[in-house]
């Protein structure tokens, strides 16, 4: 239900950060009353900017030719990220909500729709995240180097990363589904998860996995683990396909691998083998309890879970989805 306030990312992050308080990152959600306040801005030409999209998409509602939709699409982002700004009244609420992170490190922005993980829509891959340095809005002037990353030589502010954020609930397949699906873009919306962003130099492992839940009439209830992991920060959500990552199965307290990483010697995990493994599972499986008590009547489930293993050895879970399941046929009548 906090899904229509802030999207359901944050949403089911709240869930994990009461599981899992001491394994998942501390964050804040920004709602959908910033996205509103964003898209009642002025353009140029006199609108706001909410129509000034509609606008723009108007011509592109049934069936639209892919060309000129993705040129209208590009259009809309480019003008978010380039020629928009936000209204004092929601600057000093962010800089007011973001002043618990520490100022120096980069903070991660990541899209949190009201049509993404939820039980019906998983949307994953649909929006896009980006990382921004407070000290960089709070700073006197507007040149770089990033007071975050010296490496980088222009300023990379936290609205600039709000902006691209918003930017990306028009990509091309996010606005695709959304007709496909038969969504009114007038009930949809953004808000977003924020937390400080994970160092690629920090970061031993990380990985993906899916439990698999069930229950039977008598009450009995197995889990089945998958875990997807590969090692430092190379990717498994976005992958080389010429890499392999591991592959290990955990139920009933039993392991098992049935693929090895590729960027590893043979008999080598990415983790510590058993005790990572184990302990990730039984984290997984305690954030799982919770979000079945919304979900008591299901026999069975099936939930998703990004994770890292970050120096000197924190198990963190970062995200929890359900995966929804198609609606069963009933076998046909034979008369």
């Amino acid at each position: 239900e906090d899904g229509r306030f802030v999207g359901g990312k944050a949403a089911n992050f709240g869930l994990l950060r009461r599981a899992l308080p001491d394994n998942s990152p501390e964050s804040i959600a920004f709602s959908f009353d910033l996205w509103d306040a964003f898209m009642e801005q002025k353009t140029a030409g006199g609108t706001t900017l909410r129509a000034w999209i509609q606008g723009q998409l108007a011509p592109h509602q049934n069936d639209p030719p892919i060309a000129p939709l993705r040129q209208t699409l590009r259009g809309i982002q480019d003008l978010i990220k380039d020629e928009t700004q936000f209204g004092s009244t929601e600057v000093e609420a962010v800089i007011e909500g973001l002043r618990q992170f520490e100022p120096g490190h980069k903070i991660r922005f990541r899209s949190s729709t009201n049509v993404e993980d939820s039980e019906q829509f998983s949307g994953a891959g649909l929006y896009d995240s980006y990382s921004g340095c407070l000290l960089d809005d709070l700073d006197s002037d507007t040149s770089g180097p990033s007071l975050c990353d010296s490496e980088k030589t222009k300023e990379r502010g936290v609205f600039r990363a709000i902006r691209k954020v918003f930017a990306s609930f028009y990509n091309e397949n996010a606005y695709l589904e959304r007709l496909r699906h038969g969504i009114d873009e007038e009930t949809v919306a953004m808000g977003i998860l924020v937390h400080h962003s994970f160092y690629d130099e920090l970061e031993l492992a990380n990985g993906v996995a899916t439990l698999d839940i069930r229950k039977t009439s008598d009450g009995i209830r197995t889990v089945v683990a998958t875990m997807v992991t590969q090692l430092g920060a190379v990717s498994v959500t976005n992958p080389d396909t010429a890499i392999f990552p591991e592959l290990v199965v955990v139920s009933g307290g039993r392991l098992e691998i049935e693929n090895r990483s590729s960027l590893l010697p043979i008999n080598q995990t990415v983790m510590d083998w058993e005790s990572d493994y184990l302990e990730l599972a039984r984290l997984l499986d305690v954030a799982a309890q919770g979000y079945e008590e919304a979900f008591s009547a299901k026999d069975r489930l099936l939930l998703d879970f990004e994770y890292k293993k970050m120096a000197p050895g924190e198990l963190v879970v970062k995200q929890i989805r359900i995966i929804p399941q198609p609606t069963p046929v009933p076998p046909p009548t034979i008369e």
